[in-house]
């Protein structure tokens, strides 16, 4: 049987008319874009902050970029001077039971000291306790009671190294030590060790992310040999590199670096070439705040700037605070007040200044005290027992040690104290430093 071959019909497709679909598809895409303009438009009017009248200002929300603003962190500093405690010092705390009471040394400053973060005081005298026998000039050694009334006021620095650090040898130095880790072990004291190791540490205060490191060092200890056993028990500036190193270090653990020197020369009232010196050696590595201690009178306050532009301030030296000495000019002392602010990773220094304290020297139960000057009152300076002292006076700076010959004074000696005389030597140191 023969296959039909199948057949195909090849089916034609009609030619169809497009264009009017292509007119209603272009005008659906046409009204599509005009509804997502307008609703663009409308979007754009709700984000924009509408224009208030002139009576509702104050009262529309503003709607502000959003910045990223660098933190800000503050820290007060307050220090005082020398606390050079004669036997006529420490007897003014004698309690009736044989124990000791300082804190009346302090009651004119409290409020300072509370308003301060880091509150810094020059021990001069070391403490070693009624045990090893209380002396006076020359070899020193201090009521612990005194320590106790350091931190009751508010003091969380304590500087210890002096020229007379080691005025009971080795063993003034360790009940010193014993007796701020057992009695207040919260609290730093700088300038001595008990160990190679702790000489290595180094202080710093912390706020909120702000870091100070503190450094204390002396010139000497008035020719007592450091012992052999213990060569780590002060800190002093004979080694040059060791110093430099210590504030390099210091650099890497803080945010800023403040060194303070036990240095100068007693009763001499402006800055010395050995202080010059160090100042020079404390700039070059970039400390930012140098007070000194020991001169037991005031001297300048000096900013100084690197060839790069780091500044540095210096107080050359803060005076006592307390003491039992004669001559007018060691009853004047100061405090070191400066406010350090952190910028994001920025530190500086955002204000200092001097505040002079006048020491009240009286004697009897708590009677000696020291006030700011601004405090002291005439009545308060003609009880003063510096009058009563006797009328003598040496060859010196300024022409003499009581100053006459710098203010003309036809006499000499302690009998022209006066609340006038303290100012009148403030303005001769300190310059534009002393705001009355």
């Amino acid at each position: 049987m023969q296959n039909k071959k199948k057949k195909y019909k090849l089916k034609r497709n009609k030619k169809t008319n497009y264009v009017p679909a292509l007119i209603a598809l272009a005008v659906v895409i046409c009204v599509t874009i005009g509804l997502l303009c307008a609703a663009l438009i409308q979007s754009k009017k709700n984000e924009t902050p509408q224009l208030a009248s002139n009576n509702e200002t104050s009262q529309q929300p503003v709607t502000e970029e959003t910045t990223t603003s660098e933190p800000i962190v503050k820290i007060d500093v307050c220090m005082i001077g020398d606390m050079l405690i004669h036997e006529g010092v420490y007897k003014t705390g004698l309690e009736s039971d044989g124990s000791y009471n300082f804190d009346h040394l302090f009651a004119n400053i409290l409020n300072d000291l509370s308003l301060a973060d880091m509150k810094i005081v020059n021990q001069e005298t070391i403490l070693g306790g009624t045990e090893m026998g209380l002396g006076g000039y020359p070899a020193f050694n201090s009521p612990q009671e005194i320590g106790d009334a350091e931190v009751k006021a508010g003091f969380n620095i304590i500087l210890h190294a002096t020229n007379h650090t080691l005025d009971r040898g080795l063993s003034g130095v360790t009940n010193t030590i014993n007796f701020w880790e057992t009695k207040h072990p919260d609290v730093a004291y700088l300038g001595i060790h008990d160990s190679e190791e702790d000489a290595k540490d180094i202080y710093v205060y912390e706020k909120e992310g702000f870091k100070v490191a503190v450094l204390n060092y002396t010139y000497g200890t008035n020719g007592i040999a450091i012992p052999s056993s213990a060569p780590y028990c002060v800190d002093t500036l004979d080694d040059e590199a060791k110093v430099r190193d210590d504030i390099q270090r210091a650099h890497q653990l803080a945010d800023m670096v403040i060194v303070c020197p036990h240095w100068g020369t007693e009763y001499v009232y402006d800055a010395t070439s050995y202080q010059e010196y160090w100042t020079n050696v404390f700039l070059e590595e970039g400390v930012d705040v140098v007070i000194g201690t020991h001169p037991h009178v005031i001297e300048p306050v000096e900013e100084l700037t690197r060839d790069d532009g780091h500044k540095m301030v210096v107080y050359y030296s803060l005076g006592n605070f307390v003491s039992n000495q004669d001559e007018i000019p060691r009853m004047i002392g100061g405090m070191a007040k400066l406010t350090l602010c952190k910028k994001g990773d920025t530190a500086s220094i955002e204000s200092y200044s001097f505040e002079p304290v006048v020491t009240h020297k009286r004697y009897g139960y708590k009677e000696i005290t020291t006030y700011k000057l601004s405090d002291y009152t005439e009545e308060l300076a003609s009880q003063n027992k510096i009058l009563s002292d006797p009328t003598c006076c040496y060859t010196g700076y300024f022409g003499c040690l009581c100053g006459a010959t710098l203010f003309d004074y036809p006499t000499h000696g302690p009998s022209n104290f006066s609340v006038e005389y303290c100012k009148q030597f403030c303005r001769a140191v300190l310059g534009d430093m002393y705001k009355e």
